[in-house]
């Protein structure tokens, strides 16, 4: 992919109605194009010459490529400069093994911990990703499934199981937008939550451990597939 093709892909995903600086806006178009495979894996990107086609600073396009090296979206290689990474399918079932084993334990350790406070909370926070949802906010569902995990993180109160997931968070926020975009998994997710929610307000831990494996096993059958409907390998 040259740097023509690939200003005229960023410009399909690139929002310049969002209230965000420069470099978010262009990161976020970056980040989706990546997703979605629109720039694949081996695309060399060229910082200087992509500002000119953009007619922008330089700056914020460094900015950009510096979060997406931090989600290991792309890497800097001496020499050769910012290639895109990408995320193989090997990549989706090894973080997705990891995540069933980890999530289990977050969400179970969450449950003993939370009081009837954080439960409303939490119900609270999934009411409002319907509300989302009803509207179709797309991009807030996402954002409020991200929230929704990021608090039972809080709540498990394991600062080592924290460090342990907090690198696989830009493979998880990668795979969440891949999954939930489409209206069907979208709503099978939520629902999920909901049940997750449940369990943990009112199951056996047992229960936990089943209805997060599901979950889990859910979301990787539906990345598994779109990868392969893109040709990702």
């Amino acid at each position: 992919m040259d740097t023509e093709a690939m200003m005229l892909t960023l410009c399909e995903f690139l929002d310049m109605s969002k209230n965000a600086p420069l470099k978010d806006v262009i990161f976020s178009a970056f980040k989706e194009a990546i997703a979605l495979g629109r720039i694949p894996a081996g695309t060399p990107i060229n910082e200087k010459q992509l500002s000119t086609a953009l007619h922008i600073s330089r700056t914020p396009i460094r900015a950009a490529l510096d979060q997406l090296a931090a989600e290991r979206l792309v890497e800097r290689k001496p020499g050769s400069g910012v290639i895109v990474r990408g995320i193989s399918r090997r990549d989706a079932d090894e973080v997705f093994e990891i995540r069933s084993v980890l999530e289990v334990l977050a969400t179970t350790k969450a449950a003993r911990n939370m009081t009837e406070s954080d439960y409303e909370e939490l119900r609270a926070l999934l009411e409002h990703g319907q509300r989302c949802n009803a509207n179709n906010d797309v991009d807030g569902v996402i954002q409020n499934m991200d929230d929704f995990n990021q608090f039972i993180y809080a709540k498990a109160d394991s600062p080592r199981l924290r460090s342990i997931i907090v690198p696989l968070q830009a493979y998880s926020r990668y795979f969440r937008n891949v999954s939930i975009r489409p209206e069907v998994r979208r709503n099978k997710a939520l629902e999920e939550h909901w049940g997750i929610y449940l369990a943990m307000r009112f199951g056996p831990e047992k229960k936990i451990e089943q209805v997060v494996r599901d979950h889990i096993r859910n979301s990787y059958g539906f990345v598994s597939g779109e990868m392969a409907n893109r040709g990702i390998s």
